[in-house]
């Protein structure tokens, strides 16, 4: 089951909020430049309807108009007891500043469309930003949560061990091979029965299969008489040179071929699960189920690395790796392999039948 980004649609609903804020803001025409003057209340009724006279700063001269006056001020303000003597009031007001209605009284009631555009954007504006930043603080603090644990370097560590176990498996396995492919005449050769030659009948071809057989299943004494170094030929100079990449690796090639194999069949599952947890973007694309394991083979890699870091096991991957891709390419006619051959034979007699003696003795 994937998450249901609840913060990022908190975040995206306080974004619009506050791009509707400035839109509405950018729409409520401009008020126009007003200056402050003196009104003198000529008349006025209870619910502040009045007329007023006022003094134009613009053409100094005095003007009369209708007014709203504030009905609610001070009644000190008002007449008769501003001025018992003309028993006028007083109030305040603003006149134009600009334009062709310079002079003329304005009125901020007429400002009521454009004050409650300007009120709704505010509020706007404030839902957006507080949608806002509990988009932006609580998407970060689930994320958080969300990757705790996660840590994409130690899948990159994994990955690079998990490559060199398996490269040096494989590349075993190609040199194992190799023997294999060039011993395969040999061996049929040693199973080989003429059935002419043997003169007798089904009991006696049969006993002298049953007798190649034997010899087969010996292969390692047999082999001896069949390499010789005094006198070559295709077949024992193809086997000598598969078996030099062997000997040339020593005995740890197979135990770091071995080790490799399963590490690297240890790691695949791991790695697998662990794949989510690469980058901290995809561990939360994931789902609860997917996350939950990406975090468990994280908790499982670690040891398995710190380990294989303590071992050198990267190091001893590659050192094995690079013996075994030398390979019989460098040596073409085969005669430096012979000559190694003479001076430590035990030695590639042993890796023969390390390679070969399952499936010689299994085969027949």
């Amino acid at each position: 089951m994937r998450h249901v980004p609840v913060f990022r649609w908190v975040l995206s609903l306080g974004l619009v909020l506050i791009g509707c804020s400035l839109g509405l803001f950018l729409a409520t025409p401009d008020l126009p430049e007003l200056r402050q003057i003196d009104l003198t209340v000529l008349d006025e009724k209870p619910d502040g309807a009045c007329t007023v006279r006022w003094t134009d700063p613009f053409e100094h001269r005095e003007r009369e108009a209708p007014y709203l006056c504030e009905a609610e001020r001070d009644a000190i303000l008002k007449a008769p007891y501003f001025d018992t003597d003309s028993g006028f009031g007083w109030d305040t007001g603003f006149v134009v500043a600009e334009g062709s209605d310079k002079g003329e009284l304005y009125s901020l009631e007429e400002d009521s469309d454009a004050d409650a555009r300007i009120w709704l954007s505010d509020r706007l504006l404030v839902a957006g930003v507080f949608l806002t930043i509990v988009g932006v603080v609580g998407g970060n603090i689930r994320a958080l949560t969300r990757t705790s644990g996660a840590n994409p370097e130690v899948v990159r560590r994994a990955r690079r061990l998990s490559e060199a176990a398996g490269l040096v498996a494989q590349d075993h396995l190609r040199a194992v091979e190799a023997v294999r492919m060039a011993w395969a005449p040999l061996h049929r050769e040693l199973l080989d029965v003429d059935p002419g030659r043997v003169g007798a009948g089904r009991g006696a071809v049969e006993e002298r299969v049953a007798v190649a057989r034997r010899i087969a299943g010996e292969v390692g004494e047999a082999v001896a008489v069949r390499l010789d170094a005094d006198r070559p030929e295709p077949r024992t100079t193809a086997l000598i040179v598969a078996l030099r990449v062997l000997v040339e690796a020593g005995p740890r090639a197979r135990n770091a071929a071995e080790e490799g194999g399963e590490l690297a069949a240890r790691l695949k599952p791991l790695l697998f699960d662990a794949a989510p947890a690469a980058g901290r973007r995809s561990l939360l694309g994931a789902g609860r189920s997917q996350r939950r394991r990406a975090l468990a083979a994280v908790a499982a890699l670690r040891p398995l690395l710190d380990k294989a870091e303590r071992e050198g096991r990267v190091q001893q991957f590659a050192q094995v790796s690079v013996d075994l891709l030398r390979g019989p390419g460098s040596d073409p006619t085969g005669l430096s392999a012979w000559v190694d051959f003479e001076s430590r034979s035990a030695e590639y007699y042993g890796r023969l039948a390390e390679v070969t003696g399952r499936s010689l003795s299994a085969g027949d």
